[in-house]
């Protein structure tokens, strides 16, 4: 099982952890400052490099008790999923607020076509973030800074990802995204539930553009 909820646990993972958190910020103004091709392709390329460098340093990433966790309840992964839906709609109704341009949209879809990039989204984006945002940062920093920490710490970092396009809207969207998500994960502790959440946000953006 998972434990994402003790603040002061007696087995804590070693610094080489936060050697993938550190050169993130980088990573993502390269792929965002040089467009050698499209950005969500780019952007495929550093979720996959942070894997691999949050592999080296975290043995235990890629293990069935990290990623498959089946014993939640079904209706407690239905009420999680109706509560992911509920938090989206007036996120998405404040964000318009700011702007009609759907910017969160524009700036995963960039150029390409729209089924491209939803599919791009559907089958990289959404596992890669969560293994790395979810299964890597938030769990790992859970046992420095608890639960509740983790959580909003782990979200911190997802908005770099806003704040490295120089969107302060975008980070702010991603901050919220990711609190909601962390939060969720935190009570489920199964990658493969945040994935499917994360999957529901996507194709919600593009319904509802924000």
């Amino acid at each position: 099982m998972v434990k994402l909820d003790n603040p002061y646990s007696q087995y804590r993972p070693t610094w080489k952890v936060f050697i993938p958190m550190v050169v993130m910020y980088p990573l993502l103004k390269v792929a965002m400052q040089y467009a050698y091709f499209s950005f969500l392709y780019q952007y495929s390329i550093v979720l996959l490099l942070l894997i691999v460098i949050a592999q080296y340093c975290d043995k235990g990433l890629f293990t069935k008790e990290r990623i498959f966790v089946f014993d939640l309840p079904f209706e407690r992964k239905i009420f999680y999923l109706m509560v992911m839906v509920i938090i989206l709609i007036p996120i998405r109704n404040i964000a318009i607020q700011f702007t009609q341009n759907p910017q969160t949209l524009h700036f995963y879809q960039g150029q390409m076509p729209l089924l491209e990039s939803m599919l791009v989204m559907v089958a990289i984006i959404a596992p890669c973030e969560e293994l790395f945002f979810r299964g890597f940062v938030q769990y790992n920093l859970s046992f420095y800074f608890g639960k509740y920490g983790a959580i909003v710490i782990g979200a911190l970092f997802y908005s770099l990802i806003g704040a490295a396009a120089h969107s302060l809207y975008l980070a702010v969207i991603f901050f919220f995204i990711g609190i909601t998500i962390g939060y969720i994960y935190s009570k489920v502790k199964s990658l493969l539930q945040s994935i499917f959440l994360h999957v529901i946000t996507i194709i919600f953006m593009y319904i509802y553009p924000f």
